[in-house]
């Protein structure tokens, strides 16, 4: 299976079907996950944490694909990320508004799972839709 497909497998399973428990089978043991908001989680037992985490906050989450590049060992996203936030997540109360966000994560694989992934994440879109912050250029 090449590298786009495991990130699309991954993303399809984990994500938008909502199966944070399958996570670990495509992620290396060491992986690590550098988020910026959240900074790194490491190893594959905490980033599944995390994945069910973000899922179990915002069930009917959805990582709609924008674009993909591949190169070697590498696969680059830029996704649209909707929901409603049920429960809380990373300090946010869950308000059951509707959330909307634009992600560009960038994966690094080895022998055929995730060994790296760098999410670059919107969160100050997160926090406006969610109730949680008004940016005061947003009218």
């Amino acid at each position: 299976m090449g590298h786009e497909q495991v990130v699309l497998d991954f993303m399809d399973d984990v994500l938008n079907n909502h199966n944070p428990a399958n996570a670990g089978k495509y992620l290396t043991e060491g992986m690590a996950w550098h988020g910026g908001t959240v900074g790194t989680v490491a190893g594959r037992d905490n980033v599944a944490g995390l994945m069910g985490a973000v899922v179990g906050a915002i069930p009917d989450l959805h990582a709609e694909l924008q674009d993909m590049a591949v190169q070697d060992d590498k696969v680059v996203v830029r996704l649209v990320v909707t929901g409603t936030l049920q429960g809380d997540l990373l300090g946010v109360t869950g308000t059951g508004q509707a959330v909307r966000w634009d992600a560009i994560d960038y994966y690094r694989l080895e022998d055929g799972l995730i060994a790296e992934e760098w999410a670059g994440e919107d969160f100050t879109a997160f926090l406006n839709t969610s109730g949680a912050y008004r940016a005061p250029w947003i009218q």
